[in-house]
């Protein structure tokens, strides 16, 4: 059975669900995206709620996916914000993907009907990270008010791809490496790096599950500096190395 992403905008009236212990709410003009495999439980719609669906296969997504990097970064953002409030710009620029996603796959006639439609999967993967990195930034304008902490979390969420050193993050915040950890270990339990590598190791599980990507692209993508320090960094984090860690999938 095939699995697909869902993706869904409001034109009016309310609706409510919830993944896992979590409730969100819906109501126009919101983009709502469910990841494949997300615990949608107690959904709820307004006799008045009205909605445009589109239904994207992983294969179709992920291999028009034209930056693996930007990609994991929207994957988890979405995790944690399923829900998000578009505004006139992007409710029109999203529905014209929707639409023309739509035509191109019912065009069975039109002799490049695969090449054209992969290339319209490309601009509407590219319009949906323009508009979660956006909402990003509009969000950590808001936790620049945060605690120390928190501001850290943001970082590491947004940087660990790129920068898996204490120093660039408390650079960033102004302060000593050993302040930022004791800050951590009084929060969390947890030091800076363990938070660094915990973050780091999502990402590099969610690259190893996409079975197109290979695992020089993985090292190039996590900025790793060669394959084999890559193998040697997974083989720590997960206890096995990389191409044992997807056998283990299979």
């Amino acid at each position: 059975m095939e699995l697909y992403f869902t993706h869904i905008l409001c034109h009016s009236g309310e609706g409510q669900f919830k993944i896992g212990n979590t409730s969100y709410s819906i109501k126009k003009n919101d983009f709502v995206i469910w990841l494949i495999g997300s615990d949608v439980r107690e959904f709820f719609l307004s006799p008045d709620f009205k909605a445009t669906y589109l239904l994207v296969s992983y294969d179709l997504l992920s291999k028009n996916n034209p930056d693996i990097g930007w990609g994991i970064k929207g994957f988890l953002f979405t995790q944690s914000n399923p829900v998000v409030q578009l505004n006139k710009t992007f409710k029109l620029r999203c529905e014209a993907n929707f639409n023309l996603l739509y035509q191109k796959y019912n065009d069975e006639n039109h002799k490049f009907r695969k090449e054209i439609l992969n290339r319209q999967a490309e601009i509407f993967v590219m319009d949906m990270w323009n508009i979660l990195a956006q909402e990003m930034e509009n969000r950590d304008v808001n936790q620049t008010r945060g605690s120390i902490f928190e501001r850290f979390l943001s970082m590491v969420q947004e940087h660990c791809m790129e920068h898996r050193e204490v120093e660039f993050y408390s650079g960033k915040l102004c302060i000593t490496a050993k302040y930022l950890t004791e800050v951590c270990k009084k929060n969390s339990g947890k030091t800076a790096m363990d938070w660094i590598k915990n973050y780091t190791t999502r990402r590099i599980v969610l690259l190893l599950q996409n079975k197109n990507l290979s695992l020089t692209e993985i090292s190039d993508t996590l900025h790793f500096s060669s394959t084999s320090f890559f193998s040697r960094y997974v083989k720590k984090a997960l206890g096995m190395s990389p191409s044992a860690y997807r056998n283990k999938l299979q």
